[in-house]
């Protein structure tokens, strides 16, 4: 009995001792299940140590972490590092695992990556050398460096808080081409960085399908930051249900287009997007940019209206910025107005016209700005377009 009792007495003591960590290692099965040299966040991992059976709290940088109580061992037990903010880590706990049970606490230095970034659109993808650029995405902190086609790094790097954007300097010999983004978690590239060839179906310089409508002029007071021609559309207020896209300056109507190759109208309608910079230079407050084949049923249509992004409240921009809308936009009429019903089932459908014979995938393109509703419209219409092209969407 004396001897039992003593037995039950170490047996107690050892477990009441302070928590260690030793190790973490990866959930999954063999090759994976090993030791792991950092971790994100999201990732489920296996803390290994000794007298843990009683941790009550997990922490990576600061940040509470997820497990389940019940399934924790004294020398192993899974958590999935938590969502880390890392803008605000607080000071002194980066890359910190902290693990507190009934009878102490420890810390174990380890590294702690965000996920890779992500960059989904640009700010202005035809940007000049020497102007700043907004990069928008996912996980654009602890960023190391930028690297724009040419090789040349951009400068002056400030990312947003919560890793949503983040602005950059274009450096001087920057070209054509990817724009890299490293950062702790990883890296990515976003390929559309003034690329006057890809999709492109207007430029108003050498490649040039415009036939008729607004002004093309070169005026770079007018609209800061344009390059080469661009097209001017203007008007003043209009009055309900509008449709007069015929009025001078009120359309850019482009001949023939490929729209996207022969050879890829089997695609889904989803796979591409048409891009084009714009300029707004006076408060826009009703009305739409719409968007359409060159036929008279006006039968798919894209609305674009930024005015209304947030709340019914005028927009204005003092730049260029770079817009992206799904081929997916171009719907039918209902009630609601011009575009607000179905997309087009299919590039074919989307792209032929009622006088189409054999699809090529080509065909005429037209902007125009009406107001379908029964408001009228009090602001002025002026902005620039440039750099109409139809390019496969990102994935």
């Amino acid at each position: 009995m004396v001897v039992l009792a003593l037995q039950t007495a170490c047996k107690k003591t050892n477990n009441e001792q302070p928590p260690v960590i030793t190790k973490l290692r990866a959930i999954t099965p063999a090759p994976n299940d090993s030791t792991l040299t950092k971790v994100g966040s999201g990732q489920n991992v296996v803390i290994q140590g000794s007298n843990l059976k009683t941790v009550s709290a997990v922490y990576f940088s600061g940040f509470p972490a997820t497990f389940n109580s019940a399934l924790v061992g004294d020398d192993n037990f899974v958590v999935t590092v938590p969502s880390i903010l890392f803008s605000s880590i607080p000071k002194g706990q980066e890359n910190t695992i902290r693990l507190v049970t009934k009878f102490g606490e420890t810390s174990f230095t380890f590294p702690i990556s965000p996920p890779p970034p992500v960059v989904s659109s640009v700010s202005n993808e035809y940007t000049l050398p020497g102007q700043t650029i907004t990069l928008y995405g996912q996980y654009l902190y602890l960023i190391t460096n930028i690297t724009f086609p040419g090789g040349a790094d951009g400068t002056n790097i400030v990312s947003k808080s919560d890793g949503t954007s983040c602005t950059v300097t274009v450096p001087s010999s920057a070209t054509s081409g990817d724009i890299i983004v490293k950062t702790q978690g990883g890296s990515t590239a976003y390929s559309s960085y003034n690329d006057k060839v890809t999709g492109m179906l207007c430029n108003f310089d050498d490649i040039n399908s415009y036939s008729y409508g607004a002004s093309v002029i070169s005026d770079q007071t007018l609209y800061p930051g344009a390059t080469g021609k661009y097209a001017r559309m203007f008007t003043g207020a209009i009055s309900a249900f509008n449709y007069a896209w015929y009025d001078p300056n009120r359309s850019i109507n482009l001949n023939d287009v490929q729209w996207v190759p022969q050879a890829n109208l089997a695609d889904p309608v989803s796979s591409y997007v048409l891009k084009f910079e714009i300029s707004v230079k006076e408060p826009w407050g009703g009305g739409g940019l719409m968007i359409r084949r060159s036929e008279g049923s006006w039968l798919y249509l894209a609305r674009y209206e930024p005015w209304k992004a947030i709340a019914p409240v005028p927009f204005k921009s003092d730049t260029w910025y770079t817009v992206t809308i799904p081929l997916t936009q171009f719907k039918t009429k209902t009630s609601n107005g011009e575009g607000t019903g179905t997309s087009a089932p299919t590039l074919n459908d989307l792209i032929k016209t009622a006088t189409t014979v054999n699809n090529t995938g080509k065909g005429p393109l037209v902007f125009m700005y009406i107001n379908d509703t029964a408001t009228p419209v009090t602001t002025k219409f002026d902005v620039a377009i440039d750099n109409i092209r139809i390019v496969r969407a990102r994935r």
